[in-house]
């Protein structure tokens, strides 16, 4: 049996999602005295070996070309597949596959897992044992329940971790792993897709789980009113909509926009809880953000024990304040920046 982990890179760093993975495999890993092993594609990524190895890889298999460097399925598809395939036909007791649910990854691990003749879970929240194989635990009924899904037969299964599902604990830095570097062939005139230029995701519309500042609502919004008052807020500080489910049962918020165990689990760097109690069910789909700022008119509401900044005041009447501080400027102002513009330019 072996446990592989596709890794993913983002501005030249291990990205969370993988580190995610990492640790899941080592969790599988560790119950069965297995190794794991970490395939980076990419260029000059020598340094991200050590961050792979500090979170439970003991190998890792540096694929190196410059196609790689940009996420090109195409290219991705043709270093991988031939590195993959011998692991899956040596593998005695079988392969599974680990990858972060990502875009990049499931524009491309689709087609490998058809090529591998291999099943392919997406989307899994945990990824557990038993006494005959891997339990996948995956959400379903738009997140209300939970679905356990086994591959009876399958010798190579191919699995994406949602990101954020776990989280990530502090990486150990005296481990050191086994470093192989591969330098694949690739034609790259017979690429279909070629990335240009990489355009950063607008922060308002961002799928929750790759948000870095999210502003969040709750009941003491009030009312529909209020959380259009909180959309335009997300709108002048750059910031992701979210929400508590009980909001988005009433119809004030988008069902996709909905933030715990049942809805999206999310760790932004910045978390503005505007009117959330801060009941359980809501708490552990934030509790991994980076700073945590809660507003609050109860001041023994629970979301203050998460909280680095708590603020015991009334949410419907902050937030047009805070409206009125970041107020868009006047167009006098405006057209006055215009011009300074043009002449410096």
């Amino acid at each position: 049996m072996q446990i592989v982990v596709i890794a993913e890179t983002e501005h030249g760093a291990v990205t969370r999602p993988t580190l995610e993975c990492v640790e899941e495999a080592r969790d599988l890993a560790g119950a069965r005295d297995l190794r794991v092993r970490a395939l980076l594609p990419g260029v000059g990524l020598e340094e991200q070996a050590a961050t792979l190895a500090a979170h439970g890889a003991d190998e890792v298999t540096l694929i190196e070309h410059q196609a790689l460097a940009q996420a090109s399925a195409d290219a991705w598809l043709a270093a991988l597949e031939p590195v993959i395939r011998p692991l899956s036909q040596r593998s005695y007791g079988g392969l599974l596959l680990l990858a972060p649910d990502t875009s990049h990854m499931r524009a491309w691990l689709p087609r490998l897992a058809l090529r591998l003749h291999a099943p392919l879970v997406s989307h899994c929240l945990e990824v557990r044992q038993d006494g005959t194989g891997f339990v996948f635990v995956r959400p379903t009924y738009g997140g209300a329940r939970h679905e356990h899904m086994v591959c009876p037969g399958a010798t190579v299964i191919c699995a994406t971790l949602a990101p954020n599902a776990r989280g990530i604990g502090r990486g150990d830095v005296r481990r050191r792993p086994q470093v192989s570097h591969v330098h694949p062939t690739i034609d790259a005139a017979r690429l279909r897709d070629r990335p240009v230029r990489t355009i950063p995701a607008d922060p308002r519309t961002v799928d929750l789980r790759e948000a870095e500042r999210i502003v969040a609502g709750g009941l003491g919004l009030g009312g529909p009113e209020g959380v259009a008052q909180l959309w335009e807020l997300g709108n002048r500080l750059q910031a992701a909509v979210g929400g508590t489910r009980v909001i988005s049962d009433r119809g004030w918020l988008p069902a996709d926009r909905f933030i715990g165990t049942t809805g999206k689990i999310v760790s932004p760097k910045l978390y503005l809880a505007l009117g959330i109690s801060g009941a359980s069910q809501h708490t552990s789909g934030m509790n991994g953000s980076e700073t945590v700022i809660a507003v609050n008119l109860d001041r023994t509401a629970p979301i203050f024990g998460l909280a680095d900044l708590g603020i015991v005041a009334d949410v419907r009447r902050l937030i047009p304040a805070l409206l009125e501080r970041l107020a868009p400027q006047s167009r006098q102002e405006t057209q006055d920046n215009d011009h300074s513009r043009q002449v410096a330019a």
